[in-house]
């Protein structure tokens, strides 16, 4: 009896969250697959723009001419950050980042003449609105509303997740192999049932990765817990400090690559953040594609390393946190990891579409079984075990 209310409680825990975050879900886990391969759809077509205007007399200029001729078009902004990624073929792509007039903006630079990239790829704004809708349910930047509706709607996935498996596991008890098989010849809410319920149990660990590691850009305290949990530095996650920031300098920017010329062998990408006053320039490099990056801290004025952070002296814990990223968008399994990732996104909108057409057609056929006097439908898929 204890087990049959049990289970009776997680069925309508299950329904009334699937029903209440059907839309939310759906709008989560489409905008999260077309997200999936943004890097690669974006990275693609920079390489044919930035192709398009490379011929083979051309010569990237150096850092500093780069940040120079920048400054040139844009003499009332400063650099605040200046990132290098080497694409297929020796073309390198460019970025800064500028405050100007106490507002950031990202530009795209043409590596080969310093000139202000404004019209290099035409997926930009649409993958930015993807993101912006994903984690805020709008168009137009951020909204409190809207993020606390997509973690309300996180949080929703992984109960959902955990009852929907629990409510299932009388059928991988009965027969395994059956319960995992899906009869495509099957109709109407014996068909939906084996799509929801299969699916769910193949993207199980992939839909919980995404949500346990998507609720770090929602909550400040989950993120305190998960680096405390990890053992890593809360300070680095640390927001709101207001400190005044010195200006990107480009001899200075210049000067930061020249003195970690030897630690760069072999890089993909590198990332140089402008300090804060007094404090030493950050350069971030990496030779793959997800978050292992290592980190140096660069006296440019007395021309040292100040330290090393490596990711591979790092501990397991602090390497989680750092591919937090890398982990929510598959890209630390690969292009395994990041198809698995893109497929479990799509199953999410799934899951609420086949729930609720599951649910519309039990009431359907409920009405009709009180006229007929039947208890049952004839020829409906059975409901959960506590039915039977």
């Amino acid at each position: 009896m204890k087990r049959f209310r049990v289970r009776k409680v997680l069925y309508y825990v299950h329904l009334a969250l699937g029903l209440a975050f059907c839309v939310t879900i759906c709008a989560v886990g489409v905008t999260g697959a077309l997200y999936s391969y943004a890097d690669d759809i974006r990275d693609y077509e920079r390489a044919q723009y930035i192709s398009s205007y490379k011929t083979s007399s051309s010569e990237a200029l150096s850092v500093e001419e780069i940040s120079a001729r920048f400054l040139e078009q844009k003499p009332n902004a400063s650099i605040r950050f200046f990132s290098v990624k080497n694409l297929k073929d020796d073309l390198r792509h460019i970025g800064i980042s500028a405050a100007e007039n106490g507002k950031f903006g990202f530009y795209e630079v043409n590596a080969y003449s310093g000139e202000i990239v404004t019209n290099s790829l035409k997926t930009d704004k649409f993958f930015a609105a993807a993101m912006i809708f994903h984690r805020f349910l709008n168009f137009d930047g951020v909204s409190a509303a809207g993020k606390n509706i997509v973690a309300a709607t996180t949080i929703a996935i992984i109960v959902l997740s955990i009852t929907g498996i629990i409510l299932y596991l009388p059928a991988l008890k009965r027969n395994f192999l059956k319960s995992l098989r899906i009869e495509f010849k099957a109709k109407g809410y014996k068909f939906l049932y084996q799509l929801h319920s299969v699916l769910g149990v193949f993207t199980l660990v992939f839909v919980l990765i995404m949500c346990l590691t998507g609720l770090w850009w929602s909550y400040e305290w989950y993120r305190s817990f998960l680096s405390k949990l990890a053992g890593a530095d809360t300070a680095l996650f640390a927001r709101g400090e207001r400190r005044e920031m010195a200006a990107g300098d480009p001899k200075e920017l210049q000067r930061t690559i020249d003195i970690a010329k030897e630690e760069l062998s072999g890089w993909r990408s590198y990332f140089i953040r402008v300090p804060f006053k007094d404090a030493p320039y950050e350069l971030s490099y990496s030779n793959v594609k997800y978050g292992a990056y290592n980190l140096l801290k660069i006296d440019v004025q007395n021309e040292a390393i100040v330290s090393r952070e490596l990711y591979r002296d790092k501990t397991v814990g602090q390497k989680f946190i750092q591919n937090i990223y890398a982990l929510h968008s598959g890209q630390f399994f690969g292009e395994f990891g990041k198809a698995a990732m893109c497929v479990s996104s799509l199953a999410m909108a799934l899951f609420s579409v086949s729930g609720a057409m599951m649910f519309y057609r039990r009431i359907k056929n409920r009405r009709k079984s009180k006229i007929k006097g039947a208890r049952t439908p004839s020829g409906d898929y059975p409901a959960p075990s506590f039915y039977s």
